[in-house]
């Protein structure tokens, strides 16, 4: 079963930051992927594309604040997914 080598430090991270983390959906990342194609010229891959679908709800619920500066990480290329 694949399994993230780092999850104990990312969850870590999170508490001690007292971040958060929020679950998107296949549809919710397919959606963020064509956002990011049609304004920015980005076809990034699905879990570059998560970054956004999880940032946007984060706004609508006030989380991030519309004049907050975000770096949203994308790691690969839609390409390899096609």
């Amino acid at each position: 079963m694949p399994k993230s080598f780092a999850d104990r430090l990312i969850l870590e991270d999170l508490r001690l930051s007292n971040g958060l983390a929020i679950a998107v959906s296949d549809k919710q990342m397919a959606q963020a992927q064509r956002l990011l194609a049609v304004t920015e010229g980005v076809f990034a891959c699905p879990e570059g594309a998560a970054t956004l679908a999880g940032l946007l709800p984060l706004i609508d619920r006030g989380w991030v604040q519309p004049d907050e500066r975000v770096v949203l990480f994308n790691t690969g290329s839609g390409l390899k997914y096609l």
